[in-house]
C-alpha cells in the first residue's frame, strides 16, 4: 500500500521498521498452533500408533517427554508430540494424567495405540500403578515391547574400533555445535556449496533409533565437514 501510495523509497524505509514484540509472540505462537494441528492431523488419521514416555526430574522441575510413531502414506513416522511440565507428583497416576488429558483433549483415540515404550523406572512399567497399567486399561492392544536408553547400554558392549568412531563422530558434532560461532561458519560453508543440510545433529538418548540419524546426517555432510576442520585447523 505504501509502494502504491507513495513510492519505492517510503515503502523501503517502512521494511526496516521492526515488528512490535507481540506481534513476533503472536506469529510464533500461531505458527506453533499450526504445526501442532498439523501433527494431530496426521496422527488423527493413522490407524495405528505407538507412543514413547519419558520423565526427566530437574533441580525444580519435572517434565514429561511423549514421542509418537504412526503410518501415513504406507510410511512410519516418529514425532514429538509435547514437552509438558508435571506439576505435582511424578507417580505413575500423575503421569498418566498428564498423557491421558493431551489424548482427550486432542481428539487422539486410545483404541489406535498398540505399544508403549519408557524407562524402566517404577512408575513407569508398575504391574499396578505404573503407568502402562494405566494406558493398557484404556488402550489393550497396547504392548510393552522394549524401553528407552536401552542404546547407550547396547553401546558399552561394542567392539573397540565400532566405539572409537562413534566416540569421534560425537566429539566432531559437539566442536562445531556447542560452539556458536562454529556453528554459524558451518551453516555458511554448507548453504554455500549447496548442501541438503546446513546443521549436523545432536546426539539424544530419548528419541527413537537417534543414533543412527546422527551418524547418517554426519556422513552425508562428510565432504562438508572435511573442508570445514581443514579451513579451522588450517591443514
Amino acid at each position: 500500500m505504501v509502494q502504491v501510495m507513495i513510492g519505492d523509497k517510503a515503502s523501503k524505509a517502512i521494511d526496516h521498521v521492526p515488528l512490535s514484540n507481540n506481534t513476533v509472540h503472536r506469529r510464533i505462537t500461531d505458527i506453533a498452533k499450526n504445526v501442532k494441528q498439523q501433527l494431530l492431523s496426521r496422527v488423527q488419521k493413522s490407524r495405528y500408533s505407538a507412543l514413547q514416555a519419558d520423565e526427566s526430574t530437574d533441580v525444580n522441575l519435572a517434565n514429561l517427554l511423549l514421542f509418537v510413531r504412526y503410518e501415513l502414506n504406507n510410511e512410519v513416522h516418529d514425532d514429538i508430540l509435547f514437552c509438558q511440565h508435571i506439576p505435582t507428583h511424578t507417580t505413575g497416576e500423575a503421569i498418566f494424567k498428564v498423557i491421558d488429558d493431551f489424548i482427550k483433549n486432542s481428539d487422539l483415540d486410545w483404541r489406535c495405540c498398540v505399544e508403549i515404550s519408557t524407562d524402566g523406572a517404577r512408575a513407569m512399567i508398575g504391574s499396578k500403578k505404573g503407568v502402562v497399567a494405566h494406558i493398557q486399561a484404556v488402550a489393550p492392544e497396547a504392548k510393552l515391547t522394549c524401553c528407552i536408553h536401552r542404546e547407550a547400554l547396547a553401546t558399552q558392549n561394542m567392539q573397540a574400533d565400532r566405539k572409537q568412531i562413534l566416540d569421534e563422530a560425537v566429539k566432531i558434532i559437539n566442536f562445531v555445535k556447542c560452539r556458536p560461532l562454529n556453528a554459524r561458519l558451518f551453516s555458511q560453508l554448507c548453504d554455500e556449496m549447496g548442501s541438503d543440510y546446513t546443521q549436523l545433529l545432536f546426539h539424544t538418548e530419548v528419541c527413537w533409533l537417534s543414533r543412527g540419524k546422527v551418524m547418517n546426517h554426519l556422513y552425508e555432510l562428510r565432504e562438508e565437514l572435511q573442508v570445514f576442520l581443514d579451513e579451522t585447523f588450517n591443514l
